[in-house]
């Protein structure tokens, strides 16, 4: 054998390892397994310590203490000292984009699935800090930002990384920046109402385009058979379904609406989940009264900052949940004192009953851990239940894959946790990270983590 030829036949033989080594979720890894823990923290209000999880085809098909009956063709692996729980669910981030916001303030034609870098090392810290699921979506300085998805951070293509690509859609109620309220409400209205006259415009087209051919065919009846039956009233229409009825409405099809439109259609016929970004108790009026004005109500989650806790009330009145970006505490001067006062507010949400995520500040030490945000709730006075649901299993309904990720339950997906103690505890770490049943990160071969830890540099 040449060495030409022995060269080549090496390097068809390295391809399959090197493309194994890089998606992210190799098959080698996939499979059944089971875990027994220390501690299993299920998140449906039981723990089991210790505990017991069986994944199979990436499903979960048992959880149970020790003496849960392992199948015999399932690999059981033993960690008596760690804990295992569903990891952390950021809900609503545009982290991993590679910008955050487009210049075109109304683009419901946006999709982030063209936007996520999959080897950004923002997944790569997510997985560290025992991530699972995280819900990117076009950032707050826009009006109408597109289309989210729900992406685990590991995998090498947008296809391994997705959990779920109907997230829903941006809408900011608070103004982006340069702009006033006043603008941005104006520019919000004007997008739905020339929506409103192209749609119109275009059922005219139709109807005439339709009585133009009748008419053909009606004066060629005693000619030859047209290849086209002529039939503009096709099955086809019916797309367009909300607002006023009008003339040639019912024949409007998807392929009748200009694409970088179709999105908003999709948002007024109510197909589409909406964040509507409402950082100010005055933007939660507005925003919860433009949604009722169009019938959209029932498919908001209201993206807020601190300062709208003063609209506790109006948001607990609206029914819908609620996820707190940025810091977790507001701070004002009395205007008489002059004393500084300071609000936490996810106890107010709590107290109020709302449903509610909490989101992490990448920009600060310590809030950029979902854990740590969830323990100072604690410290503050929250329930540990309640705590610990903002950032597992309330992120999860929020996204409508509550069945699917954010707890342990059979049938959900054999994604999960594991640390060398309590998920809320700063000083636990990440030990391993498994999505669908399929091992996305361990902590013994993290060769950036362990270059760092042994003080290490290149």
């Amino acid at each position: 054998m040449s060495a030409q030829h022995q060269k080549m036949r090496s390097s068809f033989l390295l391809f399959p390892v090197l493309l194994l080594s890089l998606t992210g979720f190799s098959s080698a890894q996939e499979g059944s397994v089971a875990f027994r823990v220390g501690t299993l923290i299920t998140m449906d209000g039981s723990t089991h310590s210790p505990g017991t999880v069986v994944v199979e085809q990436g499903r979960i098909t048992a959880i149970g203490g020790a003496d849960l009956e392992i199948p015999f063709d399932v690999l059981l692996k033993e960690y008596p000292d760690a804990t295992l729980f569903p990891g952390f669910a950021e809900t609503h981030t545009s982290g991993g984009l590679d910008r955050a916001n487009e210049n075109v303030p109304v683009a419901p034609f946006l999709d982030v699935k063209d936007s996520i870098d999959p080897v950004s090392y923002f997944f790569e810290d997510e997985l560290r800090l025992g991530t699972t699921a995280l819900g990117i979506i076009p950032g707050a300085n826009c009006v109408i930002g597109g289309r989210g998805r729900v992406v685990a951070p590991a995998g090498m293509t947008m296809e391994a990384m997705t959990l779920d690509d109907s997230m829903g859609m941006k809408i900011a109620i608070g103004p982006k920046s340069g702009w006033s309220r006043s603008a941005q409400m104006a520019e919000l209205r004007e997008a739905v109402s020339k929506l409103n006259r192209d749609l119109r415009t275009k059922a005219q087209d139709i109807l005439h385009h339709g009585a133009v051919k009748a008419d053909a065919l009606k004066a060629d009846e005693a000619g030859e058979d047209s290849e086209e039956d002529g039939d503009m009233w096709d099955s086809s229409g019916g797309y367009v379904r909300f607002g006023e009825d009008f003339p040639g409405k019912d024949l409007l099809s998807e392929e009748d609406v200009d694409e970088t439109q179709r999105g908003l259609v999709d948002i007024l016929n109510g197909d589409e989940r909406l964040w509507l970004w409402c950082p100010t108790a005055t933007d939660v009026f507005h925003g919860k009264t433009w949604a009722e004005d169009l019938g959209l109500l029932d498919h908001i989650i209201f993206v807020v900052t601190a300062s709208a806790w003063k609209a506790a009330d109006l948001l607990m009145e609206s029914g819908r949940p609620v996820t707190l970006t940025g810091s977790m505490w507001h701070v004002e001067r009395d205007p008489v004192t002059w004393e500084e006062v300071r609000t936490f507010v996810p106890t107010v949400f709590h107290e109020a009953g709302l449903a509610f995520s909490l989101g992490s500040e990448k920009s600060r030490m310590g809030p950029h851990r979902l854990g740590y945000q969830a323990a100072t709730c604690i410290r503050e006075g929250l329930p540990r239940a309640a705590a610990l649901a903002a950032v597992t299993t309330n992120p999860a309904a929020m996204w409508g894959m509550e069945d699917q990720v954010g707890a342990l339950k059979v049938n959900a997906d054999g994604t999960f946790v594991l640390m060398d103690g309590d998920p809320l505890d700063i000083q636990s770490k990440v030990l391993q990270v498994w999505i669908r049943g399929s091992k996305a990160y361990d902590r013994n071969t993290d060769e950036r983590l362990q270059r760092l830890l042994k003080g290490q540099s290149r």
